[in-house]
């Protein structure tokens, strides 16, 4: 009898080492998909923001700064050097900045013969991607 007892706290012992293996195993996995998820937010956020962000560089180069250059994102919103164009999650421009997830911002500046434009992409107020675009225009 004493020995089947042993063999039964053993046998028990045993199990719950086990358990607490696969439960500690269960909890790396866990959180190694968590990473990954948000490496996947994150690496789409930043594709999408250099997507946007180049689209407007383009615009602003091959229409020499004109400032109909706004006319390729119909919901900016237009201020005296540059304008600012907002996005919900699914980046689907917005007409104003209620409910934007994400805001795309072109700054113009212009030193003599030399147009530039600065557009930084931002969620939260942190920078996704940033790029700068300058053209010399003849006179």
């Amino acid at each position: 009898m004493d020995i089947r007892t042993s063999k039964t706290k053993l046998f028990l012992m045993e199990l719950i080492i086990i358990i607490l293996v696969f439960s500690i195993a269960g909890a790396v996995c866990i959180d190694l998909f968590a990473q990954a998820r948000l490496l996947s937010v994150n690496s789409t956020d930043t594709t999408n923001a250099m997507i946007e962000a180049q689209s407007a560089a383009e615009m602003v180069r091959n229409t020499n700064g004109d400032p109909r250059s706004v006319a390729g994102f119909p919901q900016a919103a237009v201020s005296e050097d540059g304008y600012t164009v907002y996005y919900d999650a699914n980046w689907g421009a917005l007409p104003g900045s209620e409910g934007a997830v994400y805001q795309m911002r072109v700054a113009f500046s212009q030193e003599g013969n030399l147009f530039a434009a600065d557009i930084t992409v931002e969620k939260a107020g942190a920078a996704l991607y940033q790029i700068n675009t300058v053209r010399y225009m003849n006179e």
